[in-house]
């Protein structure tokens, strides 16, 4: 086990006569690591799920209210779509980790290639020598192998179960803007469902490794990966936005000769490089530096056909959903529009039946 986490550092091997490939972030050295790795956990393919995930976050957030009042929410295709993978990839990383059964030390593996800068020295003594890459055990390559393709739908469950948790809590809280917001009895059970079908199915694989400790610590490193990259990828598309505010502010004033706006404006742009400085860099860094990405290394490129397929479906599909939101929401404007006007020329139109 210790020399496949060798393997996954080639920059510290023996790599004479070997050409670095461009697939593969792990063992660029040698891709028949990836040789049984599928293409549904390939990068085109979660993407399209994002954006799956961002239509449905789109559609119940903007649902256009009731008669009665509520917004109401059901089931929609993007959703089973956005469902139906992460229910998929469970079983599946059942499936995979039942085929791993009786491999020695699976789960420190499975840690070291999803985590490789993590340092591996309290899991016990690592062998350092050299390892020559042209030479690499087949026992070693089929370990490998496994470890790669059990990566990808230990990942999607990861980054499915905070999602739905969302939905979940957000079924639960009692709050006002909330309260403006029920969704169906059908929607709320198709999704509790499949949290809880996910969530038995990863505490069956993390069983099934025979280490607890080291699942432990592939559940944590896991769970904190998603919500540590979306938090940190949210607040830089904020903090962009604002500086891209602040830039359009003070030409504006500047064109216009208001002083006080371009000071405010310089202001706004004087705390947008402040925390550009003291989170936004750092954390970027700490990403480039970690390697640390939602998506698996399986050796496969997004430039790839059949990943490409998969993307515009998810770009064509949040684009749907973007647009009728849009018209959605100018449909709702247009009718508020009309009912105040129509309110406001009630009173003339009684004044003047009551004169006559």
């Amino acid at each position: 086990m210790s020399s496949l986490c060798n393997y996954s550092h080639p920059e510290l091997q023996i790599t004479d006569g070997l050409i670095r490939q461009d697939r593969g972030r792990l063992f660029p050295y040698n891709p028949e690591f990836y040789n049984n790795a599928t293409g549904l956990y390939g990068p085109g393919t979660i993407y399209c799920w994002y954006m799956l995930l961002v239509s449905v976050l789109a559609s119940w957030a903007f649902f256009l209210a009731d008669e009665d009042g509520p917004k109401k929410p059901g089931l929609s295709n993007d959703l089973l779509g956005a469902l139906a993978y992460p229910v998929f990839a469970a079983t599946d990383l059942v499936v995979q980790s039942m085929r791993m059964l009786g491999m020695k030390q699976r789960a420190l593996a499975i840690f070291c290639l999803r985590s490789p800068e993590v340092n591996l020295d309290p899991f016990g003594p690592f062998n350092t020598t050299q390892l020559d890459l042209n030479h690499i055990p087949p026992d070693t390559v089929i370990l490998g192998q496994r470890v790669v393709n059990i990566t990808g739908p230990l990942t999607i469950c990861y980054s499915a179960t905070p999602f739905l948790l969302i939905l979940i809590v957000g079924f639960m809280i009692d709050i006002d803007y909330a309260r403006d917001w029920k969704p169906k009895p059908s929607a709320r059970w198709v999704v509790n469902v499949a949290y809880g079908y996910i969530s038995l199915m990863v505490t069956i694989f993390h069983f099934s490794l025979g280490d607890i400790g080291t699942s432990f610590f592939i559940a944590l490193y896991e769970a904190m990966l998603p919500v540590m990259l979306t938090v940190i990828y949210l607040f830089t598309a904020f903090i962009g936005l604002t500086f891209l505010t602040g830039i359009i502010m003070l030409v504006w004033s500047m064109i216009e000769k208001n002083y006080n706006d371009a000071v405010e404006a310089l202001k706004a742009l004087r705390g947008c490089i402040f925390f550009a400085g003291m989170l936004v860099v750092p954390s970027m860094l700490m990403i480039h530096r970690d390697r640390s990405t939602t998506i698996p290394d399986l050796g496969i490129r997004v430039s790839e056909r059949d990943q490409l397929a998969t993307l515009i479906v998810g770009v064509v599909t949040l684009t749907f959903t973007v647009v009728d939101v849009l018209r959605n929401f100018y449909r709702e404007r247009h009718r508020e529009e009309v009912a105040d006007s129509e309110m406001q020329m009630l009173p003339a139109t009684e004044s003047a039946i009551a004169n006559s």
